[in-house]
């Protein structure tokens, strides 16, 4: 027989939900087969969230590579795609997928509180090898400062 106390840590654990940032880098596929097996158990939701760039996205219209429109599209689109590859990849077809434009760091924590997310497991560093980064800070260092979630950075695993 178990007690109140036992009974209701288990209830916490079935209903764990998990936000995990994906770019697509070594790192974040580590964070999500990681977030997979979470202390054991699926979490039972688990969000796959890839944020656009907005900053990529205002390049972009500088360029002039296309209109403003059609930029947006094609990125939304590419990244639905490749996201929803990874994830049948991984064999994760029943995470929520979520794609979205703004700054990475912001959205991420922004994010988690509409999904109401118990904690955000990432990659200790992701795509990002720019300047900004070195003087700036890495998303992941961003979203550790700024959010008021458990976050589990995942290191890649060494083969």
């Amino acid at each position: 027989m178990m007690n109140n106390t036992t009974e209701s840590k288990r209830k916490k654990l079935e209903d764990f939900s998990v936000l995990v940032p994906v770019d697509f880098s070594p790192f974040s596929v580590q964070a999500l087969r990681f977030a997979s097996t979470f202390m054991g158990h699926r979490p039972s939701r688990l969000i796959a969230l890839h944020v656009i760039d907005a900053a990529f996205v205002d390049k972009c219209i500088q360029l002039s590579l296309a209109p403003e429109d059609h930029i947006k599209k094609t990125l939304f689109t590419n990244a639905k795609a490749q996201l929803k590859r990874l994830l049948i990849a991984e064999e994760m077809e029943n995470a929520e997928r979520n794609v979205c434009i703004g700054t990475p760091f912001l959205e991420i924590n922004k994010q988690a509180i509409q999904h109401d997310a118990d904690m955000i497991i990432m990659g200790s560093r992701g795509n990002s090898g720019d300047m900004n980064s070195i003087f700036f800070g890495s998303t992941t260092e961003r979203v550790l400062r700024f959010i008021k979630r458990p976050v589990l950075c995942v290191p890649l695993e060494e083969s």
